[in-house]
C-alpha cells in the first residue's frame, strides 16, 4: 500500500474530498476529482482485447476522443496483435506498457481503469478481478457468457462499490430511446401489446475444415481459452482459426443473439419496463442454407413471457431475403437490425444506431428523434470515473446481466431442444398467436432461400419455466429443467487459475 506524503495529503485535503485507499493504490475522490497520479488529471486507461472492438476503443482513446481520459497500457493474448496495435501506438507518440496476461496488467499501479473487449467467455472474469485489483471497469457487451457467472460479476460490483462500472451497452446512452419510453409511459398510445427485437444480419457459412487446427504462434492459446474448456480450435475460416468466429462456437460465444442481438434485446426489455427474467421462454430454430463448422443457429426465435408485462420476442437471421440475395429482410418498414414496440394506438420503432420513430396505428408519423447520441457511451464512462460517481454511468452492469440473461435462456431452449417437422412444430405452437406468427414468417423466409426442412430440420426448444429469484430453471418437467440448469450457458465455473470467483450464491432481488 502507497504511502502519503504530507504534500498529497494536503492536496486531498484541498480537493474536498479526503482520500479512500483501494486495493493497494491511492485514488483520491472529490466533487469532481481525477484519478490520482494521472497526468494533467487525467484517467490512465488500458485497453483489454485490442483485436475488434477493442481495437475501436483503443484508437478513441489513442486519438484523443476521449476527454479527460490517456491510454497508458495494452493487452492481448494474441502477440501479432498487440505488436501491431503497440506500432499503433507509437506512431502517434505514445508508448504504451504492453502485456499477454491480464493478470500482470491489474497489477500495474499506473492503471486506473480498464476498458475489457476481449472475447465473451472472458468477460465476467475480468470484470472481477478488474474490481478486485481497484480498477474502475469498462466492459463491453454481453456480460458473460453463462447467467450465473454474470450474477457473480454483478455482485462483484456490490461488493467493490467505490469503483465505477460500465457496460458496453451504447444505447442507453441514447437520448432518443429514452423520449420514445417517457412517451410509451405517458400513455398516449396506450399499454403496450408486445416488444419485438430483430437481428437480421448477414452471415455467410464460415468454411468446413476435417478436423484440429493448430494454433498460430503468436497466440498463447492457455490464456486466450481462460475459463472455457481448453480444446483446439475446429474452425479456420477468413479470420483464421483463432480470432472472430468463435461467436458460432458454444465453448466461448451465444451466436448472434449474444452477439449483436443483445444490444437489441437490452432497448426491448429496457422499452418493455421488466424487472428482472421472464418466467417462461421457448426458442425455434437452426443452421439453414450452408453446412460448416460453426454450432449456434443463424435462424432463431425466442419467445419470453414475463409475470406483469407484456411478452418480449427476438429474432435472427442470417441468411438473406432470398437464396443469393445479400439484403437482409427488414420488419414491418422499421429496419433489419432493431426494435419494434406495439402499442394498443401506435407503435414505436427503434434503430440499430439507437434513433426512433413514433407512430399511429395508421403508420402516421407522431414524431421522430434522431438526435443519435450514442457515441458519447465511452465518455461517459471516463466523465462518471472523474466524478466518482456510479449513478451518471449509463451502461449500469445489472441491466446489462439481465438482458445478456435473455440471450442464454434463448439459447438454453434451443440446445435442449430436438429436431421437429414443420407440421409437428406448427401443432405444438397453435396456442400461442405470437410465436406463429414468428414461426410463420420465419419460414416463408427459409423457403424464400430454398431451405428443405426434410433435409435441414428446425429444432424445437421445450418452454421452459424460469424462477427468476433463483435465475434457475424449474416446473413440474423435472427432467427438463434438469438438463437446462446443468447446460453451460446457465453455468459453468471456469478452470483451473481461470475459475470464476464465486461472490454471491442463493437467491438474487429482481430490479
Amino acid at each position: 500500500m502507497n504511502n502519503w506524503t504530507r504534500k498529497e495529503f494536503l492536496k486531498a485535503s484541498l480537493l474536498g474530498g479526503g482520500a479512500a485507499l483501494i486495493a493497494g493504490r491511492t485514488r483520491i475522490y472529490g466533487a469532481t476529482a481525477p484519478a490520482a497520479g494521472s497526468a494533467n488529471g487525467d484517467v490512465r486507461v488500458a485497453c483489454i482485447g485490442i483485436n475488434a472492438q477493442g481495437g475501436s476503443h483503443m484508437r478513441d482513446y489513442l486519438m484523443g476522443k476521449i476527454k479527460g481520459s490517456r491510454l497508458v497500457a495494452l493487452c492481448d493474448a494474441d502477440e501479432a496483435v498487440l505488436n501491431r496495435q503497440k506500432a499503433a501506438c507509437e506512431k502517434e507518440g505514445n508508448n504504451v506498457a504492453t502485456y499477454r496476461d491480464v493478470r500482470k496488467l491489474l497489477d500495474d499501479k499506473n492503471i486506473d481503469a480498464v476498458v475489457m473487449a476481449p472475447p465473451n467467455h472472458w468477460h465476467s472474469l475480468m470484470t472481477i478481478w478488474a474490481l478486485q485489483a481497484g480498477k474502475d471497469v469498462y466492459v463491453e457487451k454481453p456480460l458473460s457468457h453463462n447467467i450465473w457467472e454474470g450474477r457473480q460479476a454483478v455482485e462483484a460490483a456490490k461488493k467493490y462499490s467505490k469503483q465505477i462500472v460500465q457496460a458496453g451497452t451504447q444505447n442507453r446512452s441514447s437520448q432518443d430511446i429514452k423520449e420514445a419510453i417517457a412517451y410509451i409511459q405517458s400513455g398516449k398510445l396506450g399499454p403496450i401489446k408486445w416488444v419485438r427485437g430483430t437481428c437480421y444480419k448477414p452471415r455467410d457459412s464460415i468454411g468446413k475444415t476435417e478436423g484440429p487446427q493448430p494454433v498460430p504462434a503468436s497466440v498463447d492459446y492457455e490464456l486466450w481459452t481462460g475459463p472455457s474448456d481448453l480444446i483446439p480450435p475446429h474452425r479456420n475460416g477468413p479470420k483464421g482459426p483463432i480470432h472472430y468466429d468463435w461467436h458460432w462456437f458454444w465453448n466461448y460465444g451465444g451466436g448472434d443473439i449474444s452477439n449483436q442481438g443483445i444490444h437489441q434485446m437490452d432497448v426491448a426489455r429496457w422499452m418493455l419496463g421488466a424487472p428482472g427474467l421472464p418466467t417462461e421462454v421457448q426458442s425455434i430454430g437452426g443452421r439453414f442454407g450452408y453446412r460448416d463448422d460453426a454450432e449456434t443457429p443463424n435462424t432463431l426465435i425466442s419467445v419470453f413471457n414475463y409475470k406483469n408485462s407484456a411478452p418480449l420476442i427476438f429474432e435472427v437471421r442470417g441468411l438473406g431475403r432470398q437464396k443469393g440475395m445479400k439484403a437482409m429482410d427488414v420488419y414491418r418498414g422499421g429496419s433489419s437490425i432493431g426494435v419494434f414496440v406495439q402499442c394498443e394506438g401506435g407503435y414505436v420503432t427503434v434503430s440499430e444506431a439507437g434513433t426512433a420513430v413514433i407512430y399511429d396505428n395508421d403508420k402516421k408519423v407522431i414524431q421522430k428523434l434522431a438526435a443519435n447520441t450514442n457515441g458519447t457511451h465511452r465518455q461517459n464512462f471516463i466523465d462518471a470515473v472523474r466524478a466518482r460517481k456510479q449513478e451518471i454511468a449509463n451502461g449500469k452492469i445489472e441491466n446489462c446481466h439481465y438482458s445478456t440473461a435473455l440471450c442464454h435462456l434463448g439459447n438454453i431452449s434451443y440446445r435442449v431442444g430436438s429436431e421437429k417437422s414443420d407440421a409437428d412444430i406448427a401443432n405444438a405452437i397453435k396456442s400461442s398467436e405470437l410465436t406463429k406468427e414468428a414461426y410463420g414468417r420465419m419460414v416463408d423466409h427459409l423457403k424464400a432461400n430454398e431451405v428443405d426442412f426434410t433435409a435441414t430440420p428446425a429444432m424445437m426448444g421445450p418452454l421452459l419455466k424460469i424462477d427468476g429469484t433463483k435465475e434457475m430453471f424449474t416446473g413440474s418437467e423435472k427432467e427438463i429443467a434438469a438438463l437446462a440448469n446443468k447446460n453451460p450457458l446457465r453455468k459453468r465455473e471456469g478452470r483451473g487459475a481461470f475459475k470464476i470467483p464465486v461472490m454471491q450464491s442463493g437467491a438474487v432481488a429482481s430490479s
